[in-house]
This record gives C-alpha cells, sequence and structure tokens, in this order.
C-alpha cells in the first residue's frame, strides 16, 4: 500500500514562531511528509499555497528510510484491521440485540398482539381523521353552492 510522493501527515499542526513566512506573508505550519521519498522529513507548509521549505536538511539515511516505510506500512495494515475489527464489532452487537429480543419475557404471540393492537388504534385514528375531513368538505360545499345560487338570483 504504497502512499503518494504528496502524502503527508500533520503530527505537528502548530502554527510555527520560527518557520519562515511564505510570500503572501502568512505562517507557515510543520508537517511530516509520508511519500517514498521523503518519509519522516519535516517541511514547512503554507495552508494556501502548499509546501515552502524543507526544515530537515539532510533526506534521512538508507536504513532510516527503510524503516520509516516499514513503520508506515505496518500503521496502514494495523489501520484497515481495526476498521474491520469494528464493523465486526458493530455486527455482532446488533445480533446480540436481536437474541435479546427474540429472548425476551414475553412470547412472540403476545408481541404479535401488542402490534396488532398499535396498528388498530392508528387505523381508527386516522378514520376520524377521514370522517372530519368529509364533514367539513360536504359542509363547505353546500355553504358554496347557497353562496353561490344566492348572486346568481340577484
Amino acid at each position: 500500500m504504497a502512499l503518494s510522493q504528496n502524502s503527508e501527515a500533520s503530527i505537528y499542526s502548530t502554527r510555527s514562531s520560527n518557520g519562515p513566512l511564505c510570500h503572501c506573508s502568512q505562517p507557515t505550519v510543520l508537517k511530516i511528509s509520508w511519500s517514498d521519498d521523503n518519509p519522516g522529513r519535516r517541511y514547512y507548509k503554507c495552508e494556501d499555497h502548499g509546501f515552502l521549505l524543507w526544515h530537515d536538511k539532510e533526506r534521512a539515511c538508507l536504513w532510516q528510510k527503510q524503516s520509516l516505510l516499514e513503520a508506515r506500512e505496518k500503521i496502514l495494515t494495523q489501520t484497515e484491521e481495526i476498521k474491520a475489527l469494528c464493523a465486526s464489532l458493530r455486527q455482532a452487537h446488533g445480533q446480540l440485540a436481536a437474541l435479546e429480543i427474540s429472548s425476551s419475557s414475553c412470547s412472540v404471540n403476545e408481541t404479535l398482539k401488542s402490534i396488532e393492537n398499535c396498528v388498530t388504534a392508528h387505523i381508527i385514528e386516522t378514520e376520524k381523521v377521514l370522517r372530519k375531513f368529509v364533514r367539513y368538505s360536504g359542509g363547505g360545499f353546500v355553504l358554496a353552492t347557497a353562496l353561490l345560487v344566492f348572486f346568481l338570483k340577484k
């Protein structure tokens, strides 16, 4: 899992008072490069214009570079493993919750009866609202018709 040349980490993300100012007069931020060419090498970055200046004047030795690249790969692998474990944990938690629901104290028939009662109550309430709507609509129609007839007779 190789990272691109522009890969970076913001381990040092504080504004640097010792770092150079960008040509836009903004302070720079000290960052760490994790590219294949410069792993672990620190540099100053302007948030608006990107790379500005290396903090570490020398490149890492070959063994240091190899160690940093191996550490980067190990971190990426462990990050993926952590994501997979979190997903498995969420799935196991869901299965446990479903198991707890299915083994609850009330039986399936009691649960179904409770659901049926809730649905029946909702249907009855909906029918009441519909009857009121029809009643008011009919009254409004009769009133509108009476007014229309009254004004047409004049």
